[in-house]
């Protein structure tokens, strides 16, 4: 506490001496925070409000001019009654009113020449600042000084106050110290309280506060109430004396009883406090009240916010605003500050932020660090004038350096924002360093979404925990939200649910709504606290009557719920209050709550012009709603283009479902391939594994996107990941051939045995890669029983696989009539290598006839193949000669599969070789070559023939070659020989021989 020394005292004859230090004065009285209330600016940081009074009651005073008390110091006079002592005080009852200053000069000359020392002063004084005569300041100061040296304390307390002051001789701290000390040394304590001043200030001689308090005590015991006043000061400080408050209480009282106001004052101000002397804001209020009834302005202002909290008297915000009105027009400048607040927020006064914004410029030039902040916080949102970001922030700098923490704090809020500075994370975090030091638990709540969010600094949930708990324990709403949060989460500290619960109930308490509305639900529910009805109506009606929406959904879906009487229709009234605030669920849940009939009449027209008001508001749930009542046509009828309409609205405004069913349901209007692989891109960015394997298959076929196999592979691998087995399956595929631009067949061998375990597909490549040994080493028995168990699964490729592992005695015994059998169960399945086999055996044999269309085709004979737009075409040379039977592509999935047989052709898969033949014969999935087809025939009837258990296959195959030979031109033949030269010379002739010689092809292109 720094009660600091000053003095209200004037000379006779109304001519004051104007001398008053006054400095800081500090009530710390809780029963003001009323008057802290504010608007808190919302954002990611939160800032304080400027318009409140500070936390701690603050009376701001730097050294300045205060209010004059002006009297006369009648007890210096030896005897107050005479004549002349009598004109010096404008009594009522004293000389003549009707006396004329002549007079007046006239009666103190007659008494001073009878000898009488106070009479000689004051006439000496008539002399030199000229009453009823002309000024004659050497007479005058002749005369005063004869009647100090006779022993007069009124001469010599003058004589030291003009030399003090300047006042008709040059200023001259020395010798006003002479004429004060030989007036104290007569038991003046006027004097010795001067004197006592110019120590305490340094006046004429180094600052000696020992000096100054024993000069002080001296005027007290010379029945200067003032000097006890200053006393009490220095005492209070321990200033010169060591610090005893009692001590300081018991000068003060003595002061006071006196009749000083300084001494009045500071007794209210110990008594309010409870410093030095028991706690007594009605006594305190009394003493400062009556301070304030002798003009003490400072004591007005104390006075005045005594009237505004009603702390010792009756509350009054009109005489609270009116005494702050007249110190502050007294130039008091915490008074200044102080009525910037009340005009800030209506109180005592109607609001007025222009005259707000003036006060606190005023207080704000005389150096008012808080006063700064008021005007820094008008500036900046703009109250009472323009925004002006650089002024606000200017102020805000000074208040905060003058160590003002809301300040400190809200600067930090405008550097992070980059408001009137360009952005500057490193010195806000500095500022809410600097507030949280001071106590201020927003600050706190600052630093800790700092940490939380890693904003100029790396993410630490830990700190982030830690930062807001602090800020939390000192009463921080969002700080205690976010503990709450993080202890729910478990993020940066051990969950747990219960306490989260429990910080969530203070957060409300504190008023967050959204924390009423949590705990709300979790007493409802009783999920993580033993469940409390009454309680969790309480807090979750609280939020609602607050006006959240959600929490106004929630409980008036709970009311409804316990279907007692009134509740249904009160249930319904709230959410219609949520739905009002377009609160996207409260559609869908009125919606739902008619459609289904929920505790009120179902009634499906009023639950359609829910769903469509909340569609038309572009809430996305009521527009997915919307979209599947159309698409299923329930009580309404099926519009599917009024479905697509409303699912592409809601899955643009970010609705998954809706966007699922424009993936996913081929019937909805306008939805070509093109939108479809958008909005699968769309769930694969939500990282939905299911539709990440989906976007890879449509960068594989091109459905819809550019064929694209690197980026196939990116989301394949995206989905892999996360478990899908499709995704798996077709990874490894990509890994395994290289198509996308990466090649391991030990990865993808991995994948396969992933996807293994979900499905038939990853169980027939796992066998395959057994057979090839890519990837892992080759075993024929863990390949036939990889094929067994995909077969077994229903996979057609690996019963082709199986029949074949029968034709080469691979890992079984070599079997025809099995294999026959696995090729007739795999052609029924629509593999291709099985139709092949089984045209290719009766070509061989002569039995033709028994053949399927689709099996047949692969013999290109037109008499075995079917006609009509699914069967066979033409496709003539270039002069227009004989033809081969041509069966139309289906597109991408043709050009995927002819994909997939170029690259095991490559590999020496005789099969795949034939089919590849086929294929640029018939232009099935390739672009037309017939010289190219027939080379690969030619490639495959080498293979055949160099694999044992082959023959039929090559008998047949050269039988169909010679057929398509006879049908080409002799360009087309001679092209072929030359072709089919370079396939025999650089492609395996078997898959087998492919492995053991390290000869396998890489990547088809």
């Amino acid at each position: 506490m720094n009660h600091t020394i000053g003095r209200s005292r004037g000379l006779a004859l109304r001519r004051p001496v104007l001398h008053r230090l006054y400095v800081c004065l500090m009530v710390a009285l809780p029963a003001l925070s009323a008057l802290d209330a504010g608007a808190m600016p919302a954002a990611s940081t939160v800032g304080t409000s400027a318009s409140a009074s500070p936390a701690t009651w603050l009376l701001s005073q730097t050294p300045g001019t205060p209010s004059i008390t002006t009297r006369a110091p009648l007890a210096a006079f030896s005897d107050p009654t005479t004549p002349c002592a009598l004109s010096s005080t404008y009594a009522a009852w004293a000389v003549s009113p009707l006396a004329k200053p002549a007079q007046l000069l006239a009666t103190c000359a007659a008494e001073a020449a009878t000898g009488r020392l106070d009479a000689r002063a004051l006439y000496a004084q008539m002399i030199l600042f000229g009453v009823a005569t002309r000024p004659d300041t050497e007479r005058g100061l002749a005369l005063l000084e004869d009647a100090a040296r006779d022993g007069s304390g009124v001469a010599g307390r003058l004589l030291g106050t003009l030399y003090r002051q300047g006042l008709r001789v040059p200023q001259d701290y020395a010798t006003a110290r002479r004429w004060l000390a030989l007036a104290a040394d007569g038991s003046d304590g006027f004097a010795a309280d001067t004197l006592g001043l110019m120590n305490y200030s340094g006046e004429g001689a180094p600052v000696d506060n020992v000096a100054a308090y024993a000069l002080f005590a001296r005027a007290a015991e010379h029945g200067d109430p003032h000097g006890a006043a200053n006393a009490g000061r220095l005492m209070m400080n321990g200033q010169g004396v060591p610090r005893d408050a009692a001590g300081a209480v018991v000068w003060f009282t003595r002061s006071a009883v006196g009749g000083d106001a300084d001494g009045e004052f500071m007794l209210g101000l110990a008594l309010l406090q409870g410093n030095g002397v028991a706690q007594d804001v009605t006594k305190g209020s009394a003493w400062v009240s009556a301070a304030a009834a002798q003009h003490h302005v400072d004591a007005q202002a104390l006075l005045g916010d005594l009237y505004l909290s009603g702390t010792g008297l009756p509350r009054d915000p009109k005489r609270g605003f009116a005494l702050m009105s007249s110190a502050a027009h007294s130039d008091v400048t915490y008074a200044q500050r102080r009525l910037g607040d009340l005009y800030a927020n209506g109180i005592g006064v109607a609001r007025n932020d222009a005259t707000a914004r003036a006060w606190y410029r005023k207080a704000a030039l005389e150096g008012d660090p808080h006063a700064q902040f008021g005007l820094a916080f008008e500036y900046r949102n703009g109250r009472g004038g323009p925004k002006d970001p650089a002024a606000a922030i200017g102020w805000m700098r000074g208040a905060a350096d003058a160590g003002v923490a809301e300040a400190q704090n809200d600067l930090g809020t405008m550097l992070q924002h980059g408001e009137g500075e360009p952005q500057n994370l490193v010195e806000a975090k500095t500022w809410y360093e600097k507030a949280a030091a001071q106590g201020l638990a927003v600050a706190d709540f600052n630093l800790a979404s700092f940490a939380y969010s890693g904003t100029g600094t790396p993410r630490d949930y830990a700190a982030a925990y830690r930062l807001a708990r602090v800020g939390a324990e000192r009463g921080n709403r969002e700080a205690s939200v976010m503990v709450g949060s993080l202890l729910f989460k478990g993020d940066g500290v051990a969950a747990d649910k219960r306490e989260a619960v429990a910080w969530y109930r203070k957060a409300a308490d504190l008023g967050s709504v959204d924390a009423a509305r949590a705990v709300g639900w979790e007493y409802l529910t009783g999920v993580n606290v033993p469940r409390d009805v009454a309680l969790g109506e309480q807090y979750l009606g609280a939020a609602a009557q607050a006006g959240d929406p959600q929490a106004q959904l929630l409980f008036g879906g709970h009311l409804v719920d316990r279907k007692q009487a009134g509740d249904v229709s009160a249930g319904v009234a709230w959410m219609q209050k949520s739905a009002a605030q377009h609160y996207a669920p409260a559609y869908l849940a009125l919606g739902r709550l008619y459609w289904n009939g929920q505790g009120v009449t179902p009634d499906r027209s009023v639950a359609l012009d829910w769903f469509t008001r909340g569609a038309q508001a572009n809430q996305s749930v009521s527009q997915a709603a919307l979209c599947g009542v159309y698409l299923d046509g329930v009580d309404v009828p099926r519009d599917v283009s009024t479905a697509t309409r409303w699912c592409s609205a809601a899955a643009r405004n970010g609705d998954l479902p809706a966007t699922r069913i424009l993936v996913l349901d081929r019937h909805l209007a306008g939805v070509d391939a093109s939108a479809r692989a958008y909005w699968m891109w769309r769930l694969a960015s939500h990282g939905e594994a299911r539709y990440e394997s989906m976007l890879g298959d449509a960068y594989d076929l091109g459905n819809g996107v550019p064929v694209d196999y690197g980026a196939a592979v990116y989301w394949f691998r995206k989905a892999a990941e996360q478990g899908d087995v499709s995704a798996q399956g077709s990874l490894a595929w990509h890994l395994l051939t290289g198509l996308g631009g990466e090649r391991d067949e030990r990865e993808a061998f991995e994948w396969a045995s992933r996807a293994a375990n979900g499905g038939p597909e990853g169980k027939e490549m796992v066998g395959a890669a057994y057979l090839s040994g890519r990837g892992v080493a080759a075993d024929a028995t863990a390949s036939r029983a990889w094929f067994e168990k995909a077969a077994a699964g229903g996979e057609s490729w690996a019963a082709s696989d199986i029949a074949r592992l029968y034709e080469m005695g691979a890992g079984v015994p070599h079997d025809d009539g099995v294999a026959l059998s696995w090729h007739r169960k795999a052609a029924a399945k629509g593999a291709d290598t099985s139709e092949i086999a089984l045209a290719l055996r009766a070509l061989a044999t002569g039995d033709v006839q028994g053949l399927s269309a689709s099996e047949a085709h692969w013999l290109m004979d037109d008499a075995s193949s079917s006609g009509g737009t699914g069967g066979t075409g033409h496709a003539s040379d270039t002069s227009g000669n004989n033809s081969v039977p041509v069966r139309p592509g289906v597109g991408a999935e043709a050009e995927w599969a002819a994909l997939s047989c170029l690259n095991q052709a490559l590999l020496g898969d005789a099969m795949m070789q034939y089919e590849l033949g086929v294929r640029y014969l018939t232009g099935e999935g390739m672009t037309l070559d017939r010289a190219l087809g027939d080379a690969w025939l030619r490639r495959a009837q080498a293979s055949f023939a160099a694999e044992p258990g082959f023959s039929v296959y090559a008998q047949a195959t050269r039988i169909v070659e010679a057929r398509v030979a006879a049908r080409l031109s002799a360009d087309e033949r001679e092209r072929a020989g030359r072709l089919a030269d370079h396939l025999l010379a650089t492609v395996p002739g078997s898959l087998a021989a492919a492995v053991s010689t390290g000869t396998v092809s890489a990547t088809a292109s």
